[in-house]
């Protein structure tokens, strides 16, 4: 890896880890498009990399939250189904095509856009 890769792949991390730390999530979202441009990783692999990238971000993310107050029965009874669901979307990113799962996550990115400025 060049020093210049390794600039902006620390840069590029900065930004994910601040993201997720202001609005609690979309880290992963900068992550990805850091390993598909920069590196040129499939989106199936850097999506599958940016699981592992963000998770000690996610911890330290819920650390500096917890002390503004959670509603721990909420996150009891959500991480259930979010795990479940964890499990079955790494699986399934197993058996997608690399280009259908690029698809899936852009969809999803708009719809979330979308949902966001009018709803």
């Amino acid at each position: 890896m060049t020093a210049n890769k390794k600039v902006l792949c620390v840069l590029g991390g900065l930004l994910g880890g601040f993201v997720n730390g202001l609005i609690g999530g979309g880290g992963g979202v900068v992550v990805v498009l850091l390993l598909t441009k920069l590196y040129g990783l499939s989106t199936k692999k850097a999506q599958a990399t940016a699981l592992l990238v963000i998770l000690p971000l996610t911890v330290l993310s819920a650390v500096v939250y917890v002390g503004k107050g959670v509603d721990w029965s909420l996150v009891l009874s959500t991480s259930v189904g979010f795990t479940l669901g964890g499990i079955a979307g790494a699986l399934l990113l197993n058996k997608l095509a690399s280009d259908t799962v690029r698809k899936i996550f852009a969809l999803l990115l708009i719809a979330g856009g979308i949902r966001m400025l009018f709803f």
